[in-house]
Protein backbone atom coordinates (compact mmCIF):
# COMPACT_ATOMS: atom_id res chain seq x y z
CA UNK A 1 0.00 0.00 0.00
CA UNK A 2 1.12 3.74 -1.28
CA UNK A 3 2.69 6.21 1.83
CA UNK A 4 1.10 9.37 1.88
CA UNK A 5 3.40 12.58 1.89
CA UNK A 6 2.52 15.44 3.43
CA UNK A 7 4.97 18.68 2.27
CA UNK A 8 7.28 19.07 5.69
CA UNK A 9 7.18 22.82 5.14
CA UNK A 10 3.69 23.26 5.16
CA UNK A 11 2.46 20.95 8.09
CA UNK A 12 1.39 22.51 11.17
CA UNK A 13 2.13 20.32 14.01
CA UNK A 14 0.64 19.46 17.26
CA UNK A 15 0.87 17.65 20.67
CA UNK A 16 -1.24 14.58 19.07
CA UNK A 17 1.47 14.30 16.35
CA UNK A 18 3.59 11.04 17.23
CA UNK A 19 6.45 11.23 14.80
CA UNK A 20 9.67 9.03 14.36
CA UNK A 21 12.60 10.90 12.91
CA UNK A 22 14.68 9.12 9.69
CA UNK A 23 18.52 8.24 10.38
CA UNK A 24 18.93 11.12 7.45
CA UNK A 25 16.94 13.77 9.13
CA UNK A 26 19.02 12.96 12.59
CA UNK A 27 22.06 13.58 10.48
CA UNK A 28 20.87 17.24 8.71
CA UNK A 29 19.74 18.07 12.55
CA UNK A 30 23.50 16.37 14.21
CA UNK A 31 25.69 16.22 11.31
CA UNK A 32 28.90 14.71 10.87
CA UNK A 33 31.42 17.43 10.42
CA UNK A 34 32.80 15.89 7.34
CA UNK A 35 29.43 15.36 5.67
CA UNK A 36 28.46 17.79 2.93
CA UNK A 37 25.92 20.02 4.07
CA UNK A 38 22.48 19.13 2.56
CA UNK A 39 19.92 22.09 1.38
CA UNK A 40 17.57 19.98 3.18
CA UNK A 41 18.87 21.00 6.28
CA UNK A 42 16.97 23.91 6.82
CA UNK A 43 14.08 22.61 6.37
CA UNK A 44 14.03 19.53 8.80
CA UNK A 45 16.34 22.37 11.23
CA UNK A 46 12.93 24.43 11.32
CA UNK A 47 10.33 21.81 11.43
CA UNK A 48 12.21 20.17 14.40
CA UNK A 49 11.65 23.72 15.89
CA UNK A 50 7.89 23.47 15.23
CA UNK A 51 7.51 19.72 16.45
CA UNK A 52 9.24 20.74 19.93
CA UNK A 53 7.18 24.05 19.92
CA UNK A 54 4.46 22.17 19.35
CA UNK A 55 4.99 19.32 22.39
CA UNK A 56 4.47 16.75 19.34
CA UNK A 57 6.00 13.31 21.14
CA UNK A 58 9.42 12.19 18.81
CA UNK A 59 9.68 8.65 19.35
CA UNK A 60 13.10 6.85 18.47
CA UNK A 61 13.60 2.84 18.43
CA UNK A 62 17.02 0.79 17.70
CA UNK A 63 16.34 0.53 14.15
CA UNK A 64 16.82 4.68 13.44
CA UNK A 65 19.68 5.29 16.56
CA UNK A 66 21.61 2.21 14.77
CA UNK A 67 21.13 4.15 11.24
CA UNK A 68 22.71 7.45 12.93
CA UNK A 69 25.51 5.90 14.50
CA UNK A 70 26.88 3.77 12.00
CA UNK A 71 26.23 6.35 9.19
CA UNK A 72 27.86 9.41 10.97
CA UNK A 73 31.23 7.07 12.18
CA UNK A 74 30.92 6.07 8.18
CA UNK A 75 30.77 9.79 7.19
CA UNK A 76 33.96 10.52 9.02
CA UNK A 77 35.42 7.24 8.01
CA UNK A 78 35.36 7.72 4.15
CA UNK A 79 36.27 11.55 4.72
CA UNK A 80 39.56 11.18 7.08
CA UNK A 81 40.07 7.82 7.50
CA UNK A 82 39.73 5.60 4.55
CA UNK A 83 43.40 5.73 3.09
CA UNK A 84 44.97 5.02 6.82
CA UNK A 85 42.49 2.58 7.27
CA UNK A 86 40.97 1.04 4.03
CA UNK A 87 38.50 -1.36 5.77
CA UNK A 88 36.13 0.24 8.39
CA UNK A 89 36.15 -2.19 11.23
CA UNK A 90 39.80 -1.61 11.02
CA UNK A 91 39.31 1.86 11.57
CA UNK A 92 36.30 1.48 14.42
CA UNK A 93 39.17 -0.56 15.95
CA UNK A 94 42.03 1.83 16.01
CA UNK A 95 42.50 4.87 18.42
CA UNK A 96 41.66 7.34 15.87
CA UNK A 97 37.72 6.01 16.05
CA UNK A 98 37.31 7.18 19.64
CA UNK A 99 37.51 10.78 18.95
CA UNK A 100 34.69 10.10 16.21
CA UNK A 101 32.55 7.48 18.31
CA UNK A 102 32.82 9.79 21.35
CA UNK A 103 31.09 12.46 19.77
CA UNK A 104 28.83 10.49 17.70
CA UNK A 105 27.95 9.14 21.09
CA UNK A 106 27.25 12.51 22.81
CA UNK A 107 25.03 13.59 19.83
CA UNK A 108 23.41 10.74 20.43
CA UNK A 109 22.63 11.43 24.20
CA UNK A 110 21.16 14.84 23.11
CA UNK A 111 18.99 13.06 20.29
CA UNK A 112 17.67 10.58 23.22
CA UNK A 113 16.74 13.28 25.48
CA UNK A 114 14.55 14.93 22.99
CA UNK A 115 12.53 11.74 22.50
CA UNK A 116 10.53 8.92 24.34
CA UNK A 117 12.12 5.35 23.63
CA UNK A 118 10.17 2.83 22.13
CA UNK A 119 10.62 -0.92 21.72
CA UNK A 120 10.79 -2.13 17.75
CA UNK A 121 7.91 -4.43 17.38
CA UNK A 122 10.03 -7.04 14.85
CA UNK A 123 7.91 -9.95 16.33
CA UNK A 124 4.81 -8.63 15.09
CA UNK A 125 6.14 -7.38 11.34
CA UNK A 126 4.72 -9.07 8.30
CA UNK A 127 8.78 -10.56 7.55
CA UNK A 128 7.48 -12.54 4.65
CA UNK A 129 6.33 -9.64 2.59
CA UNK A 130 8.98 -6.86 3.91
CA UNK A 131 11.85 -9.51 2.72
CA UNK A 132 9.99 -10.46 -0.71
CA UNK A 133 10.50 -6.69 -0.81
CA UNK A 134 13.92 -6.34 -0.27
CA UNK A 135 14.43 -9.16 -2.43
CA UNK A 136 13.38 -7.49 -5.37
CA UNK A 137 14.77 -4.03 -4.34
CA UNK A 138 11.23 -2.58 -3.98
CA UNK A 139 12.35 -1.58 -0.27
CA UNK A 140 15.19 -1.67 2.18
CA UNK A 141 15.04 -3.96 5.23
CA UNK A 142 15.42 -1.39 7.42
CA UNK A 143 12.72 1.07 6.02
CA UNK A 144 10.34 -1.89 5.62
CA UNK A 145 10.98 -2.10 9.16
CA UNK A 146 10.64 1.52 10.17
CA UNK A 147 7.14 1.47 7.51
CA UNK A 148 6.17 -1.34 9.84
CA UNK A 149 6.82 0.37 13.24
CA UNK A 150 4.88 3.22 12.00
CA UNK A 151 1.89 2.07 10.83
CA UNK A 152 1.27 -0.30 13.96
CA UNK A 153 1.68 2.37 16.00
CA UNK A 154 -0.20 4.83 14.31
CA UNK A 155 3.26 7.22 13.97
CA UNK A 156 3.81 9.46 10.99
CA UNK A 157 7.16 8.96 9.23
CA UNK A 158 9.64 12.07 9.37
CA UNK A 159 11.88 11.44 6.38
CA UNK A 160 13.76 12.80 3.07
CA UNK A 161 14.21 9.43 2.07
CA UNK A 162 12.49 8.93 -1.50
CA UNK A 163 12.60 5.33 -1.59
CA UNK A 164 9.79 5.23 1.00
CA UNK A 165 6.91 5.01 -1.18
CA UNK A 166 5.36 1.50 0.40
CA UNK A 167 4.01 1.14 3.60
CA UNK A 168 0.84 2.47 4.11
CA UNK A 169 2.09 4.99 6.11
CA UNK A 170 1.67 8.81 6.58
CA UNK A 171 4.90 10.42 5.60
CA UNK A 172 6.23 14.29 6.60
CA UNK A 173 8.86 15.27 3.93
CA UNK A 174 10.17 17.98 1.65
CA UNK A 175 11.62 15.29 -0.76
CA UNK A 176 9.74 16.40 -4.15
CA UNK A 177 10.38 12.81 -5.38
CA UNK A 178 8.28 11.60 -2.50
CA UNK A 179 5.56 14.03 -2.50
CA UNK A 180 5.34 13.36 -6.62
CA UNK A 181 5.08 9.49 -5.73
CA UNK A 182 2.77 9.54 -2.81
CA UNK A 183 0.12 11.86 -3.31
Amino acid sequence: MRNRAYDLSNYAFTKEDVLLLDANVWLYLHPAPSGRVSPAVAPYSVAFGSMLAARARIMMDAIILSEYLNRYCRIEWAAQYARRYPKFKAFRNSTDFLNVGSTAATLARLMLKKCELQDHPFASADLKTILSNFENGTCDLNDGLIAHTCRKNGWKLVTNDSDLVDGGIEVLTVNRTLLRACP
